[in-house]
């Protein structure tokens, strides 16, 4: 019931922050299909198939809420890089090449929604060959800053969340 309710809030969040929206009306609509998906995904406990055994919830649960945190702070941090790219474009949109760095397939699942959820970058594709996410950017970063800033939120806060 715990891993339920913990799931179908997880779900919740995500679905208001796809939506940029509080209304009660999206946040109940967004808690009715977070019930239903977080039944069909808990329902059946299937069990992992690579990468780390998860942690338990008790742990991943801050880390939970410091991903939310540092994705909201993206998504604000996008906006503004975009809206400044329209005004007065500098540079050229590239693709980046990002390690997937054993990530599990919900571990990269993660990632671009995440990733997806700003506007500067878009994850384009996921490279099993060469173990390379691939994702657009429109930033000023190198393309080693970007790929270092990606790897760090993995070490620091996704693989604690989903491994």
């Amino acid at each position: 019931m715990k891993r339920l309710l913990l799931t179908t809030l997880g779900l919740t969040v995500i679905y208001l922050l796809v939506l940029t929206s509080i209304d009660p009306a999206d946040v109940l609509s967004g808690a009715v299909l977070s019930l239903l998906v977080a039944w069909a995904l808990v329902g059946r406990r299937r069990p992992q198939r690579r990468g780390r055994p998860a942690p338990p919830a008790h742990v991943r649960i801050p880390y939970g809420l410091r991903l939310a945190g540092r994705t909201a702070r993206q998504m604000v941090v996008g906006s503004w890089l975009v809206a400044r790219y329209c005004v007065r474009p500098t540079g050229e949109p590239r693709f980046v090449e990002i390690p997937r760095a054993g990530r599990s397939d919900r571990g990269v699942a993660l990632w671009g929604l995440t990733t997806g959820l700003a506007p500067d970058e878009i994850p384009v594709d996921v490279d099993d060959e060469r173990g390379v996410l691939i994702v657009q950017v429109i930033c000023d970063e190198s393309d080693d800053e970007v790929a270092n800033r990606h790897m760090n939120d993995y070490e620091n806060i996704h693989r604690r969340v989903v491994p």
